[in-house]
Formats: C-alpha cells, structure tokens, sequence
C-alpha cells in the first residue's frame, strides 16, 4: 500500500465529498445514465461525481 510520502500521487487525494451531504463517497452505485446512490451516505448523486484516474490531471 502507497503512503503517500514518495511524491505518490494517491497520497495526496482523499475521497470526493457527496455534493448533498459532505460526507466521503466511497463507491457509487449507477442504476442508470442520470442516477447514481453514493455509498455510505446513499444519497442520490450525479454518475460523473467521481472520474476515472486516466481523466485526472496531474
């Protein structure tokens, strides 16, 4: 597991926070093209809260 202090980049980033609630978004669960439940929380969210690695900047 990476701890983040050989200027690895998943040290630096934390869970994005579910834009109902605040709290961390785990996973999400899409159950269609417009609807996705953020877990813990379960809050009904948009798919593309969180962005696969290749589509993050450096």
């Amino acid at each position: 597991m990476c701890s983040g202090r050989d200027g690895d980049r998943d040290g630096d980033s934390s869970p994005p926070e579910c834009p109902r609630c605040g709290e961390p978004v785990g996973f999400l669960t899409v159950s269609g093209p417009m609807t996705a439940s953020a877990s813990p929380c379960g809050c009904t969210v948009p798919p593309n809260l969180v962005q696969p690695d290749s589509y993050r900047s450096n």
